[in-house]
C-alpha cells in the first residue's frame, strides 16, 4: 500500500498534542487526589457536602501519622462552641482518627475512633486529645 506524505503529515503532526492530553489529563488527576488527612472542629451548622471552611475553629492536616495532640494546649481554642468534627484521610495511605478524654491521649481515657477516611459532621463529644494513625492500626 502506498501512501502519500501530505495524506500521514496531519496524523503525525497531532500524535504529540494527543499525548500531551493523556498526560495533562493524568497530572491534573494526580494533582486533585487529597494527600493530606485534616481533621476541623466546628462550630454549629456544619453541612455534609460544603468545605464548612467558615465556621472551623481548628484545624490539623498531615500526610503521616500524629503522635498526641493536646487541644487543650491550643492557644485561644474555646472547646465549648465546638459541634462537630470532619475527618478526611486519602484512600493511600490512609489514616484513622483516635479520640481520647484528656488531652494526654492515655489509653484508659479512650473515647472513640473514626474510620474509613471520611466523616463530616460527627457529634463533637468532647474528647480533648487526638491522634492520627495508619488505617486499622489499634488507637491504644
Amino acid at each position: 500500500m502506498y501512501f502519500h506524505w501530505y495524506t500521514l503529515l496531519p496524523l503525525l503532526l497531532s500524535l504529540p498534542t494527543a499525548l500531551a492530553t493523556a498526560q495533562d489529563t493524568a497530572s491534573t488527576l494526580d494533582t486533585l487526589k487529597p494527600r493530606n488527612w485534616d481533621l476541623r472542629l466546628l462550630k454549629p451548622g456544619c453541612k455534609p457536602n460544603n468545605s464548612n471552611i467558615d465556621i472551623s475553629v481548628y484545624h490539623s492536616s498531615g500526610v503521616s501519622e500524629r503522635a498526641c495532640d493536646d487541644l487543650t494546649a491550643v492557644n485561644s481554642l474555646n472547646l465549648s462552641i465546638v459541634d462537630t468534627v470532619s475527618w478526611k484521610s486519602p484512600s493511600e495511605p490512609s489514616f484513622d482518627l483516635c479520640m481520647y478524654k484528656t488531652g494526654d491521649c492515655d489509653s484508659e481515657g479512650f473515647m472513640g475512633q473514626i474510620r474509613g477516611g471520611w466523616a463530616v459532621c460527627v457529634k463533637y463529644e468532647g474528647w480533648k486529645g487526638w491522634r492520627a494513625v495508619p488505617k486499622g492500626e489499634e488507637c491504644d
